[in-house]
């Protein structure tokens, strides 16, 4: 009896019908079928094992509809809690296509998984059905042909065309209001701050312009960098009619290289302006300066 059973162990051995040992030391029968964990008795055998399906599926979107946890693939099983698990693979086809007015219906719908154990010798095994469905990477490979319900595909595209017109409907109104404020905004007049700041731009502003101008020739003609950035007005009303004083600075950059620069300011004269005049006067010796210019 004992040379029967060690003949059908060795000549199981040369089948190659079980793979190599897994982390828990176990053996499976399938390359795809991993053993992490086990449960021994008093005796040192084996009475229960955690078991995982490391399968993949084609095509890619078979694995959202179905529960990869549950189906012992992206988890391990207790063979003491599960001994046979089932992939439903059209389990809510009907759902979805009613939702979604479009659904794939697979082929195998099904495929069971049946994980035993023989402590004889320490193989785990799994069997499948259909046969075959499963290949030895653990690809399972299925076929599929796709349904549409139209009423529910027409409804879908109804509802989507009214929330696109409400949308379209909210956004002229944004557009709208907008223009309003806009308009609103163009037809109050401009402070009187901001009407001698643009005085002076518009009277002095190209002889300012033209000051930086020299500046930065100057600037480089020593090999240094000259960046002007931003130039800044402030204004004090006079006590005469219509009589601005403007404070004109400059920011600016400079430094031996590009890489070497520090932020400067420089000042680009104090100016009198008159509104009801329309006219724009040097007030202080840079301003007569660049005026001069």
């Amino acid at each position: 009896m004992k040379k029967i059973l060690l003949g059908a162990m060795f000549a199981c051995l040369l089948s190659a019908c079980y793979t190599p040992l897994n982390n828990s030391g176990v053996a499976t029968t399938k390359p795809w079928l991993e053993v992490s964990a086990k449960k021994l008795d008093f005796d040192g055998k084996q009475y229960d094992s955690c078991y995982r399906f490391n399968i993949h599926f084609w095509p890619q979107e078979v694995a959202e509809v179905i529960d990869m946890k549950n189906a012992c693939v992206d988890a391990c099983c207790w063979r003491s809690d599960k001994t046979e698990v089932t992939l439903d693979f059209n389990k809510d086809f009907d759902q979805r296509l009613a939702y979604y007015g479009r659904a794939r219906k697979y082929t195998p719908g099904k495929i069971t998984f049946k994980v035993t154990h023989s402590n004889l010798v320490n193989t785990t095994k799994v069997t499948t059905d259909p046969k075959g469905e499963v290949s030895n990477s653990g690809l399972v490979k299925l076929s599929y042909k796709e349904y549409e319900n139209p009423a529910r595909l027409k409804q879908i595209e109804e509802a989507a065309n009214r929330l696109q017109t409400r949308r379209n409907a909210y956004l002229n109104e944004q557009r709208q209001q907008q223009a309003e404020r806009v308009a609103k905004t163009a037809a109050q007049p401009a402070s009187k701050e901001a009407q001698a700041k643009a005085l002076l731009s518009r009277v002095a502003g190209p002889k300012i312009d033209k000051y930086f101008y020299q500046m930065n020739k100057s600037y480089n003609r020593q090999g240094a960098v000259f960046m002007l950035s931003d130039r800044l007005l402030q204004v004090q009303e006079l006590n005469t009619q219509g009589g601005f004083a403007v404070y004109c600075h400059a920011k600016a950059r400079t430094g031996v290289s590009a890489t070497q620069l520090k932020a400067s300011t420089f000042p680009c004269g104090k100016w009198r302006v008159d509104l009801e005049a329309q006219t724009v006067q040097p007030d202080n010796a840079k301003a007569k300066q660049i005026w001069g210019k």
